[in-house]
């Protein structure tokens, strides 16, 4: 009896087969992660500083022109008349609540708002991590890089106020200090870098905007490009740089130490502030010829 002939077993094609299923991956285990801190004292000191200065300026109309005049950052009085301190008075000065002719203006108010609630949002962050005095430091020279490229760039008759340039000075030391840490930080880190690209980009272009003919508002773009050089310039160097290790106290934690003390970086800071003061007096030298 004729037997049929077995057929040869059909090898599968590459694509028929099923994959192989990747080997299963341990649950990952959360790390506490220790990192110095302090309370933002000075950013609450400074937000009520600003509020109680705009609310002193709200009592008349009088007593509102009399301190924006004599703070508000003017070039000729700087840089002729030799009044100095307005490069740092204009930065706790801002929009007036009233208008030209003295009634009120409560939407000049925005100016204040704005400026605060930035400084609030991103000044208890930053100086929790920076600590009182690195901040204080960013806030305060950074805001004078602002005065100071105003005045020399920004047009000699204009009447400059706000903390816009101190502002923007925490926001380069915060992006600064995210670049530092950015395998530390991770995804998080990475998004939120973009988010303060974005902002300072969007607010840059705005200010520009602003300078137009028939704009109805003026921005001091120089300050802010000068507030925001001069944070990125000192957080470059100040700005605590975090090494992990274990938590000699607490098994299985994680220990950040800052290894870029600020007490080894004091001579960074006297070079910034000679060149802040380099550049004044070669505007005086030139504002006076």
């Amino acid at each position: 009896m004729p037997m049929d002939n077995p057929q040869p077993e059909r090898r599968p094609h590459p694509l028929e087969r099923r994959p192989t299923p990747p080997p299963e991956q341990p649950p990952r285990q959360r790390v506490m992660l220790h990192i110095p801190s302090v309370r933002p004292t000075a950013t609450y000191i400074l937000v009520l500083l600003n509020i109680a200065i705009f609310a002193l300026r709200a009592v008349s109309s009088e007593v509102d022109a009399s301190l924006f005049l004599w703070g508000a950052n003017h070039p000729p009085d700087v840089l002729i008349g030799g009044e100095y301190y307005r490069l740092l008075s204009s930065m706790f000065l801002h929009a007036s609540i009233y208008d030209f002719r003295g009634g009120f203006a409560p939407a000049n108010s925005l100016h204040l708002i704005f400026n605060m609630y930035i400084l609030y949002a991103v000044g208890t962050s930053l100086e929790r991590l920076f600590g009182h005095a690195r901040f204080i430091i960013v806030y305060l020279l950074g805001g004078l890089a602002g005065s100071v490229l105003s005045t020399l760039l920004g047009s000699f008759e204009s009447y400059s106020v706000g903390a816009s340039g101190a502002v923007f000075a925490v926001l380069g030391a915060e992006f600064v200090y995210l670049h530092h840490h950015r395998r530390l930080m991770g995804e998080a880190g990475r998004a939120r870098r973009q988010s303060l690209l974005t902002f300072g980009i969007v607010n840059l272009l705005f200010g520009l905007a602003s300078s137009l003919p028939g704009s109805a508002m003026r921005i001091d773009n120089w300050a802010h490009i000068g507030g925001l050089a001069g944070g990125m310039t000192l957080a470059w160097f100040i700005s605590p740089i975090l090494t992990l290790r274990m938590h000699p106290d607490h098994p299985g934690e994680i220990l950040g130490e800052d290894t870029n003390p600020l007490g080894k970086r004091y001579w960074v800071v006297s070079v910034y502030a000679t060149v802040l003061v380099v550049l004044v007096f070669i505007g005086v030298f030139l504002a006076r010829r």
